[in-house]
């Protein structure tokens, strides 16, 4: 996968552009990676030694080089190439090649991992990939074709080596145990009332336990925490307030808790919240996974540390794409590849 840009943000420059767009820009392209997973000879260095083997074409890295630059390119207008980042205040358009690089980089390790375990692509599936391909490449342009540089072998062999990757990962993630109860992950919604003055919280519990009024109201009208609103999940964090909103019942409202300097009335508004709770079993599951693929990937990837050396990655320049726009071929690949 495509790196984490961890300081990438450090150093960045930017022109006509906010920097919360930038943000979204780069949050994006750190995400990229993870979507595709769930999605010349030479190059390969092992264990200190290089082994031969085929190397990606230009042509074949311009098909994931253009979709990046014109997805980019399309969303944040053609300033984004006016971005330079880090200390050395690389160019957005390097890095763009860079994390190409390093994302084909990481399919074929993927690749070698798969064939040492057997792991092709059937007939069937042959036939499907070459739908996929025919389907994309009648897509393309005439600008598109001729800013690429590929030919529909160049597309196929893509396609089959991301889709024998992709094979290899569900492999792993299918031995995984992901069953996670509800009990494990539920997540409430609770209201709050804080307030520094014990006299003042027992007054307002009293009010709204025996007087009858509306915990949501007085949480208004009263609290001086800066929200009444939270929303709470089983984490290993066992502090007070958590505690007890979890043993409340739906409706039910807290006695005083006194936490550090401040004093506490909580209400359960919602003691399962499904949707929250829904989204945060598959976030679960996606880390459970990931983190067996890492388990896997790690240590094959330290003795097979796979680097591309062809010249043409450090020549690549954004000048005029005389036109392409396609930016659809990860689209093709998901809507036909089930």
């Amino acid at each position: 996968m495509m790196p984490a840009l961890r300081r990438a943000a450090d150093g960045m420059r930017i022109k006509k552009r906010s920097k919360n767009q930038i943000r979204k820009m780069l949050m994006a392209l750190l995400c990229l990676a993870a979507a595709l997973f769930l999605v010349s000879c030479r190059g390969i260095e092992l264990e200190n030694k290089t082994e031969f083997v085929e190397e990606y074409t230009k042509p074949q890295a311009m098909i994931l080089i253009a979709n990046e630059r014109n997805r980019y390119e399309n969303i944040y207008s053609e300033q984004i190439w006016d971005i330079a980042l880090g200390e050395g205040e690389t160019g957005f358009d390097k890095l763009t090649v860079h994390n190409v690089k390093q994302f084909m980089e990481q399919i074929k390790l993927l690749g070698m991992l798969a064939e040492e375990r057997g792991i092709t692509a059937s007939s069937q599936e042959r036939d499907v990939i070459r739908q996929v391909t025919d389907e994309y490449m009648h897509g393309l342009s005439d600008a598109d074709l001729a800013y690429i540089g590929c030919d529909r072998s160049d597309v196929q062999k893509l396609y089959t080596d991301f889709f024998i990757a992709e094979k290899l990962v569900r492999s792993i993630t299918g031995e995984v145990d992901t069953e996670i109860s509800d009990s494990e992950v539920k997540v409430i919604r609770i209201q709050q009332i804080g307030t520094v003055d014990l006299k003042k919280a027992k007054a307002i519990l009293k009010r709204i336990k025996i007087d009858g009024e509306s915990f949501s109201s007085m949480a208004s009208r009263y609290t001086e925490t800066d929200t009444t609103d939270l929303t709470l999940m089983r984490t290993d964090t066992d502090d007070l307030i958590s505690r007890t909103a979890f043993a409340l019942e739906e409706g039910q409202t807290s006695n005083i808790l006194a936490v550090g300097d401040m004093y506490y009335i909580i209400n359960c508004v919602d003691g399962y919240a499904e949707n929250e709770t829904l989204e945060r079993k598959e976030r679960l599951k996606k880390a459970m996974n990931s983190m067996a693929v890492r388990e896997i990937l790690g240590p094959y990837q330290s003795e097979h540390n796979i680097k591309f050396v062809e010249r043409f990655w450090n020549e690549i320049e954004f000048g005029d794409d005389g036109g392409s726009t396609v930016e659809n071929f990860f689209d093709v690949y998901n809507e036909m590849v089930r």
